[in-house]
């Protein structure tokens, strides 16, 4: 069979937003991957960075598409990126990040040796770009077990988005990315495929994953705030799904939020942020996120950020303590906030 004819065995797949700078980066690590049968389309989602359609258009790649739109958000790009190419496997690349030349191909042959296998992931890199804690480095942590549906609902989500490749008939089978999970689309994906697969993590470096201050949602109060209300209702959609025979996603779209539960995870997770707030001396949004946690859910760790945030406010004395006792606190030199 000749090369034009042969079915593309994976195609890449980045949605991309400003971030000018790093197209470079982010491109020229796809374009130097060690495995050959693969193809590349990257869809520019309405930036407002004229440089960004500037850089894509330099580029003449036969494996190479660039597809320019208007803005619809991560999820409509990225779905009209994976229906532009017919493939095998789907792999996810993040704007900005860094694929290693062996990330490809070891995927791929993960995939190719266990039927059972429907996600891979791979151990990756995460760096900090901009703000404080800007060249902050850490490793991500292999699972020495496969993931299953139990990991994604009891555990957390062992990918990191940017570095996963699927099978894309799995990917169909499911309905592929739902418009309603602005944030924590993916967890929502993977929690609707591991019912029909086992997932694993590739125990090689093969990524680097970066968390950019000045526009990233790992950086961003209000972005990791709703990422975490989208992730919880994910998980309840399964048990929806599991009881109803369908979710409310299903059933009313975009309405589907309005029939979401209260959540002890989500309600714990804003309080976590309100002493964020209150370390790095700002009141007003420690009273607001502290009050939101308390209306979630009230819990030990609600309460303690609620009264911790009303007395910051009231005295200054108070203020002083509890920001030297957040001071201990084993985090706190990587608490950062931004509007």
């Amino acid at each position: 069979m000749s090369l034009e004819l042969e079915k593309t065995k994976v195609l890449i797949v980045c949605a991309w937003y400003n971030r000018a700078d790093y197209i470079k980066d982010t491109l020229d690590s796809l374009l130097n991957q060690t495995f050959d049968n693969y193809k590349i389309t990257v869809v520019n989602d309405g930036s407002k960075d004229p440089r960004v359609k500037e850089i894509l258009d330099s580029y003449n790649d036969p494996k190479l598409t660039v597809i320019h739109q208007e803005n619809t958000g991560f999820v409509g790009a990225i779905r009209r990126a994976i229906e532009n190419t017919d493939s095998e496997y789907i792999a996810v690349q993040g704007a900005g990040d860094v694929s290693f030349p062996e990330r490809i191909k070891a995927q791929v042959n993960l995939l190719d040796a266990d039927s059972s296998l429907g996600v891979v992931g791979c151990k990756h890199k995460n760096i900090v770009f901009g703000g404080p804690n800007d060249g902050y480095e850490s490793t991500s942590k292999t699972i020495k077990e496969r993931a299953t549906l139990e990991t994604f609902l009891k555990l957390g989500n062992p990918f990191s988005h940017g570095d996963v490749m699927y099978r894309r008939e799995l990917y169909q089978k499911v309905g592929g990315y739902r418009d309603f999970f602005k944030f924590a689309q993916d967890r929502d994906l993977w929690i609707r495929m591991a019912a029909y697969c086992d997932m694993a993590v590739v125990d090689e470096l093969l990524y680097e994953r970066r968390a950019f201050y000045s526009d990233g949602v790992s950086t961003d109060i209000d972005k990791l705030i709703l990422q975490k209300a989208f992730s919880n209702f994910a998980i309840q959609c399964h048990y929806n799904r599991k009881t109803m025979g369908s979710d409310f996603v299903e059933k009313y779209g975009r309405h589907g939020g309005m029939f979401r539960d209260k959540s002890k995870p989500t309600s714990v997770f804003i309080a976590k942020k309100s002493l964020e707030c209150l370390f790095n001396k700002d009141i007003d949004r420690a009273l607001y996120l502290s009050s939101l946690a308390i209306q979630e859910s009230v819990n030990f760790t609600s309460a303690i950020a609620r009264s911790m945030a009303k007395l910051s406010s009231m005295n200054s004395v108070f203020r002083q303590l509890i920001q030297f006792l957040l001071g201990l606190h084993s985090s706190s030199s990587k608490w950062t906030v931004r509007r």
